[in-house]
């Protein structure tokens, strides 16, 4: 686990707050507290004074500094938080823009929502329809004086009837008491009408039923990433720097098909007018050559994108990306087995949500108690430090016949960002 030691860097913002006097890291599941008892370090945070924050010095002790806003482009959840003004004309109108998507809309809307809709849209047509029945029975005159098959429709004579009669005819229930003659002619144009009316309302709100219940919202709710990202070596016997975010699906009933990710970065600078534009957004490498951005969700996975001369984080150093006006988005789709409706899970990371140094801890072990690998979900958001992990590194592999060695070699931060051929940052 990430600890604060007196050799290591200053932790991030989001790593270490202040709650009381005592200090813990955000990484750690539970975290003792003097008087023993246990907090949730998400929760608490939001104990921390309004902006402000809990910085580590090299001594490990706490100190307030004050942190500046950074607006996002993409909720942790993964919203879009863009709001669109000056739109064009001919969308401003949004009840044009509503009609046009009005299919889509509803199904956005909750189940209480789908299910008033779904019995007012018939209880609609039953009332509409009856009272046009009702009108035709008033306004035909002695005609229902008449006996029953010489009537416009037999055996209704009041509003209750008349609505009886247009839920009857519009289900097909033909109880047999109220029935259509042929004496007038509107009254079975009317029915002809309903009928027609009816079919297409119960498709189209069968429809939306079915649509809501195969919609997979709430299966991009089951996706689970970090809260923050780490970079470090890949693995202790890989030491090439990467960027890596664990991914998690907490469903383990339901599988995913043809799952794989896509991660970006969203670059904003301040231009002369000094207003905060967005540049725009790079596609960041997450191994598609090799195949590491098509995952297999069975079990938690960390999604790693390597730093090379390619990268856009080439040659940053902690104190550089935490100035850094950038923000790493980050997408996951699939398909849904059981619907085959395909889905996409959003997130993002500012540069005070990466920790550096850190590798994410191991979650999946054998027990060799049971012989079987379990799956630790308390260890998902745990990082542990690596200690060798150099802030700026380049390795270079010359052709050196005598002992055929990698050399390493220290640069400072201008001449690696002049070899950084991303072209991006």
């Amino acid at each position: 686990m990430a600890m604060v030691d007196e050799e290591s860097p200053p932790l991030l913002d989001n790593e270490v707050h202040a709650n009381g006097g005592s200090t813990y890291s955000r990484n750690s599941t539970n975290h003792h507290v003097p008087n023993g008892s246990t907090r949730d370090p998400i929760k608490d945070s939001s104990k921390v004074p309004p902006g402000s924050t809990a910085l580590s010095n090299a001594r490990g002790s706490v100190a307030s500094a004050p942190r500046a806003y950074r607006p996002r482009l993409v909720s942790k959840d993964g919203n879009c938080l863009i709001q669109p003004i000056h739109l064009p004309h001919h969308y401003r109108n949004m009840y044009r823009l509503a009609m046009r998507n009005w299919f889509h809309l509803i199904i956005e809307n909750s189940w209480r929502s789908i299910l008033i809709i779904f019995g007012s849209g018939f209880v609609f047509s039953w009332l509409f329809f009856g009272l046009l029945y009702y009108l035709i029975v008033r306004f035909s005159g002695d005609i229902q004086n008449r006996e029953h098959h010489r009537q416009c429709i037999a055996n209704v004579h009041s509003f209750v009837s008349a609505f009886l009669f247009s839920l009857e005819s519009q289900h097909t229930i033909g109880y047999g008491v109220r029935y259509m003659t042929e004496v007038c002619p509107p009254a079975f144009i009317v029915l002809c009408i309903q009928l027609i009316v009816g079919v297409l309302l119960q498709t189209m709100l069968a429809g939306i039923v079915v649509a809501k219940v195969l919609r997979p919202k709430k299966r991009k709710q089951e996706m689970r990433f970090s809260r923050i990202a780490v970079i470090g070596p890949i693995d202790e016997h890989d030491k090439r720097p990467a960027l890596m975010i664990r991914l998690a699906d907490i469903q383990h009933r339901l599988y995913l098909a043809e799952s794989h990710v896509r991660l970006y970065m969203a670059v904003t600078r301040i231009n002369a007018k000094g207003e905060k534009e967005l540049i725009g957004v790079k596609d960041m490498n997450v191994g598609y050559d090799s195949g590491w951005d098509r995952v297999l969700l069975l079990w938690p996975v960390i999604i790693r994108h390597v730093i090379d001369e390619e990268s856009p984080l080439y040659g940053m150093t902690p104190e550089i990306m935490r100035q850094a006006d950038f923000e790493l988005i980050m997408t996951v789709e699939g398909i849904v087995e059981a619907t085959g409706m395909t889905f996409q899970a959003r997130t993002s990371f500012l540069p005070n949500e990466i920790q550096w140094g850190h590798r994410f801890t191991p979650m999946v072990v054998l027990n060799n108690k049971s012989g079987k690998f379990e799956v630790d979900y308390s260890h998902f958001e745990m990082t542990e430090r690596c200690e060798e992990f150099s802030s700026i590194i380049i390795t270079e592999t010359t052709d050196d016949e005598d002992d055929g060695q990698l050399n390493h070699k220290h640069f400072d931060h201008a001449s690696i960002m002049m070899h950084n051929a991303s072209g991006f940052v």
